[in-house]
C-alpha cells in the first residue's frame, strides 16, 4: 500500500541536518518520490544548516539530535528564542519516548525514528508538510517515588549537598546516599545534575 500523501504540493524544499553523510544520501533517495521537483538540501552541522537557512526558505527541516557542534534540542530551543518560523522535526536513532517529548517541548512538530522504512518516512514527512503534527510515542510509565525520595529530590534540585539534605530532613548522610542511589537507579542516571534534569523532564519537579 502506498502511504505517501497524494496532496503534497510540487516544488517543496527540505533541509536535512545530520553529520552522517551516507545516511543523508540514503535519506535523500528515500524522500525523492514524495513530490515532483522536490528540493532536498543537506547539512552536516548546525553552522552549515544555519547558512542554508540564511539563503533559502525551507518548508521543513529534519534535524538530528546528535550533531558535532550543538545538540538538536539546544538548536531547537535557540531557534524558538530567535523566532525562526521554519517548521522542524527530529529524525533520530533514539527510540526514547522521553527524547520525543523533550523535542516536542522544544518546538519540534514531530519525532521520526531512523529505523522507519522509506514508506513510513515519506508518510511522516508528507503529513508534516500538510500542516499536521506527528503523534508522540507513548510515555514510559512513571515510577512513583516515595515521599522521602520526593523530599530529597526537591532539596537536590536546590543544589544542597548530602550533609545539608540530611540536616534538613534529620537523616544521616549515609541514609541520604542510599535514597540517592535509589533515585539514580530509577531515573537511569549517575550524576546529581542528570538526576535533576531527567526528573524535570518527567514533570517530577
Amino acid at each position: 500500500m502506498n502511504l505517501v500523501p497524494t496532496t503534497v504540493p510540487d516544488g517543496v524544499s527540505l533541509l536535512l541536518v545530520d553529520d552522517h553523510l551516507i545516511f543523508l544520501d540514503g535519506l535523500s533517495l528515500a524522500l525523492a518520490p514524495l513530490a515532483r521537483d522536490l528540493r532536498v538540501d543537506s547539512a552536516a552541522s548546525v553552522q552549515a544548516a544555519e547558512q542554508c537557512l540564511a539563503s533559502h526558505d525551507y518548508d521543513l527541516v529534519l534535524l538530528d539530535l546528535k550533531l558535532p557542534d550543538e545538540s538538536g534540542l539546544s538548536v531547537l530551543q535557540r531557534w524558538q528564542r530567535e523566532g525562526r518560523s521554519t517548521p522542524v522535526a527530529i529524525l533520530s536513532a533514539s527510540e526514547s519516548a522521553q527524547d520525543a517529548h523533550a523535542a516536542r517541548q522544544a518546538g519540534a512538530l514531530g519525532f521520526i525514528s531512523k529505523s522507519a522504512s522509506g514508506a513510513q518516512l515519506r508518510e511522516a514527512v508528507g503529513r508534516l508538510l500538510l500542516g499536521e503534527n506527528l503523534p508522540l510515542p507513548a510515555s514510559e510509565p512513571a515510577t512513583a517515588l516515595t515521599p522521602r525520595q520526593q523530599e530529597i529530590l526537591l532539596l537536590l534540585a536546590e543544589g544542597l549537598p548530602n550533609k545539608a539534605i540530611g540536616r534538613r530532613l534529620k537523616l544521616s548522610e549515609e541514609t541520604v546516599k542510599t535514597h540517592l542511589r535509589s533515585l539514580f537507579q530509577t531515573l537511569q542516571v549517575h550524576t546529581r545534575t542528570a538526576c535533576v534534569t531527567v526528573a524535570r523532564q518527567r514533570g517530577w519537579l
